[in-house]
């Protein structure tokens, strides 16, 4: 399961509050507590707090980036060799998870979330999907600014007046005729500020009908739009 932690990637050496975190991973999956994921993590290391419906949530590591002419592809890590690959926000590949995505290809090219209006844009997105090997699914997905706070279960580390100082956006993907691929739960995305630049802070992705992920840039910080 996507569960886990990978602390000191090219790193040599270890603190107190990393060594503890690798005690966390060393136990992922066995009922561990939200609490137990310190809110003041190793400074080092950039994570991304990941919870999948029915599991404990654990933090992944930035691993490092790629360059992309899309915009760059960030390439998160578990303890135990996961990985989500994240471009603008989107998952854009996964390995190691209980359901994974490969050659994830977009047409034409998402716009900027900033240019998103209230009638929304479109696009086609192709992806593979394992366990299955089922290769060059095709959904037609609309992307539209959502006014308000969405009908969302949010979790406890996303408080509800930070929520709401985010712009959120909607993606409803369907699949294109013969695909014979079970439509996904819509995916939502929240526009805050990282670095002192827009960026995706929160998201809520499936994989599948089954497979769901909520997605934090952790910890919380700048809060505002």
């Amino acid at each position: 399961m996507l569960l886990g932690l990978v602390v000191g990637g090219c790193a040599t050496t270890t603190s107190p509050s990393a060594d503890a975190i690798q005690g966390l991973f060393a136990t992922a999956g066995t009922g561990i507590s939200k609490d137990l994921i310190p809110r003041q993590p190793d400074p080092r290391f950039t994570y991304l707090r990941v919870q999948v419906q029915g599991h404990p949530p654990g933090l992944l590591v930035l691993g490092y980036v790629e360059v992309h002419p899309l915009g760059p592809v960030e390439v998160w890590y578990s303890g135990r060799g996961e990985t989500v690959r994240l471009q603008n926000g989107r998952v854009v590949g996964s390995t190691g998870t209980l359901r994974s995505w490969a050659g994830v290809h977009f047409e034409p090219p998402p716009v900027a979330w900033s240019a998103v209006g209230p009638q929304g844009v479109s696009y086609e997105r192709q992806h593979d999907e394992m366990p299955g090997y089922r290769f060059g699914i095709r959904e037609r997905v609309q992307l539209s600014a959502w006014q308000g706070l969405p009908p969302l279960d949010l979790p406890d580390t996303l408080p509800l007046a930070t929520a709401q100082g985010y712009q959120w956006f909607r993606e409803a993907a369907t699949p294109l005729n013969g695909q014979g691929a079970a439509a996904l739960p819509d995916a939502w995305f929240a526009l805050g500020q990282r670095g002192g630049k827009p960026a995706i802070v929160y998201s809520e992705q499936c994989l599948a009908p089954d497979f769901c992920m909520k997605l934090q840039r952790w910890p919380l910080v700048e809060v505002t739009k």
